[in-house]
């Protein structure tokens, strides 16, 4: 299949790609160290009858613009999600972004980092603050190699001894076995980096495993507590290429899995994250090319992957913010792009371990 850019210019030979299916990706992790908060099911009680009252003490409330590669992630010192960055159509954006319970609101931080799309951004224990890395000022040029840290009110830029190299839409995750944040890959201007480096809370480390996976963006990145391993699916290396594979990170090692099924091999792009509450490791929807998104939920059972058949879903989209709630025992699914990147949605839905909302 020959998957061709739609409506937005990004400077490379290649199809439409982006970092949001994998900007989620340690709330697992953080989950089995303990440090997520509540239990799910009393998350999920207490955010029906705490919700409203967070709402009522929140300023206007306010929805951010719809976008696609945002950087999101849970805090979880202050129970509350965060989104920066991102972009659509005409707008690079540099916004911070809280939102609690059923509220959003615009943060105004007194050092922010530059407008920019296809970050990434965890939650890193060591520091207990959000990290966020990479991303570009404009899609695909201008690629920062900044590392920054959020510890609830405002943003830090840090200067570490050794750095990757500027990149946008990379895969970034928690490996709660290694106590490390993970990143892989990613777009630099040209091509893809296939380069595996961990954050110990401090300074980056290139890692050498022997065999990792071809380098890509655009993959499904998230960390497996059942197996202790950060799962890998899929992405996009090029114009008629969207790799659909699987792999594991074991702490010091790519292994390529075998699952007897798959999301798809053409389909890149997918929102990710794992949900603690049932403990189910998702990918919702992507972009399958030829103006084709996806609203398809799978779940990745630690040796297969299986399709799931929900009441509700969202329309299909890619390139959206998922992630993991622990104050309300939920996934949350923010923006992305619809009907082939013509809309940005602000609407917002969560995963209740069997079906989705709008929220």
């Amino acid at each position: 299949m020959n998957t061709t850019r739609l409506a937005v210019p990004r400077g490379r030979l290649s199809g439409h790609a982006g970092a949001g299916a994998c900007a989620a990706l340690a709330t697992a992790a953080l989950a089995t160290a303990g440090l997520l908060g509540p239990v799910p099911a009393q998350a999920r009680t207490a955010a029906r009858t705490a919700g409203p009252a967070r709402a009522a003490a929140a300023s206007a409330a306010a929805t951010p613009q719809g976008r696609e590669w945002a950087a999101f992630a849970y805090y979880p010192p202050k129970q509350e999600l965060v989104l920066f960055g991102g972009r659509r159509p005409g707008t690079i954006f540099g916004d911070t972004w809280t939102r609690t319970g059923s509220t959003w609101t615009q943060q105004h931080p007194t050092r922010s980092p530059s407008a920019r799309t296809g970050a990434s951004m965890v939650y890193d224990p060591a520091s207990n603050q959000l990290l966020l890395f990479g991303g570009s000022a404009t899609t695909g040029t201008g690629f920062s190699s900044q590392t920054w840290t959020w510890n609830g009110s405002n943003w830090t830029l840090l200067h570490p001894a050794t750095s990757p190299p500027g990149r946008e839409d990379q895969q970034m995750a928690y490996d709660a076995a290694t106590q490390t944040v993970i990143l892989f890959s990613g777009f630099h201007g040209t091509g893809y980096w296939d380069d595996t480096w961990s954050w110990n809370g401090t300074t980056w480390t290139k890692l050498t495993p022997p065999t990792p996976p071809m380098g890509r963006d655009s993959a499904a990145f998230v960390y497996d507590p059942a197996t202790s391993q950060v799962i890998l699916f899929g992405g996009f290396r090029g114009s008629g290429f969207s790799p659909g594979d699987t792999w594991a990170w074991t702490g010091t090692t790519w292994t390529q899995l075998s699952p007897a099924h798959s999301p798809g091999i053409e389909v890149f792009a997918r929102q990710a994250a794992y949900d603690t509450a049932s403990n189910q490791l998702l990918a919702f929807g992507g972009d399958a090319g030829h103006s084709t998104f996806l609203n398809t939920t799978w779940r990745w059972t630690g040796t297969d992957w299986k399709q799931l058949s929900p009441a509700t879903s969202p329309p299909p989209r890619a390139y959206g913010a998922m992630t993991f709630d622990g104050a309300t025992g939920q996934v949350v699914l923010f923006s992305g792009s619809e009907n082939a990147l013509t809309s940005f949605p602000t609407t917002t839905w969560a995963w209740n371990g069997s079906t989705w909302s709008q929220i």
